[in-house]
């Protein structure tokens, strides 16, 4: 093969990205917007999976894969003296996604389900996160997104919010078999933060950095930390290091953003109710 042959690196990595954005830009977008929302609950998530986690391997749970290249039962000691710190970074980080997006998909509100979350890993410091000693996973599982469900209902009867979400229903045969993978599962974004709105936040992010706009157009597109990289000419470790300092800012933004959607659409289905005194 001579070196004309060769196709150079960045045209390969172009590439690579240009098929990717395709794919991802083909799914809807309240998908689109739901895996962004993702992205910034992700402190928070690293969090859960590890506490969630922590609870499994005291109660002797069933089914818990390896962790940190060591079988469950050897990090219960660790665990008892230390508390759920002790695990690696990504504990349980699968199953914190899952359960946020269960969340995210009934009732489309980021901070709903970031607080049911929060409850359920404040319940568990105190000890009243009861999980049957040898369980299996599944069935614990089941009972922390039940736990987290129940809150969310919970925290939007608490803001008479509930009769304002018609795709939440009060109970489910399985909690758990809600397919969060199903581009379909998130539709109601669409309305919350439709494409049509996107200037309005992009204009928002300017104030936070130069570079958020971009950063969250990549992001909806698909875009990952190494394809990001190669758009910004940088390294992936700068990318990492710039997303630490900014997400919280672009998360407040967004979210912001989301509530007074929210509020509109809320306000909106209350003006075309027929009145009871008509």
């Amino acid at each position: 093969m001579s070196t004309a042959d060769l196709v150079p690196l960045h045209v390969l990595q172009r590439r690579a990205i240009d098929l990717s954005r395709r794919i991802h830009t083909s799914l809807p977008w309240g998908f689109r917007v739901a895996e962004l929302l993702h992205v910034l609950a992700a402190d928070s998530l690293d969090a859960f999976g590890r506490v969630v986690t922590a609870q499994m391997i005291l109660a002797v749970v069933r089914g818990i894969p390896d962790i940190g290249g060591k079988p469950a039962s050897d990090w219960i000691q660790d665990v008892h003296r230390r508390g759920p710190d002790v695990l690696p970074p990504g504990t349980g980080r699968a199953f914190a996604s899952r359960v946020y997006k269960i969340l995210l998909s009934k009732f489309s509100d980021p901070e709903i389900a970031e607080e049911a979350m929060a409850h359920l890993m404040l319940q568990a410091t105190r000890g009243k996160i009861h999980i049957s000693n040898g369980s299996d996973i599944h069935t614990a599982q089941s009972l922390v997104i039940t736990i987290c469900l129940n809150r969310a209902r919970d925290l939007l009867r608490s803001r008479g919010r509930l009769r304002e979400q018609p795709l939440v229903r009060e109970r489910d045969e399985d909690e758990s078999a809600v397919d969060v993978e199903d581009p379909g599962a998130f539709q109601r974004l669409d309305s919350l933060m439709p494409a049509s709105d996107l200037r309005k936040v992009l204009q928002e992010l300017e104030r936070v950095h130069p570079r958020a706009p971009e950063w969250l157009r990549a992001k909806l597109d698909g875009d990952s930390g190494q394809d990001i990289a190669v758009e910004w000419q940088t390294t992936p470790s700068y990318v990492s290091k710039w997303q630490r300092t900014y997400l919280p800012d672009i998360k407040r933004v967004v979210e912001h953003h989301l509530r007074q959607a929210r509020w509109a659409y809320s306000y909106d289905r209350r003006l075309t109710q027929p009145s009871i005194l008509t």
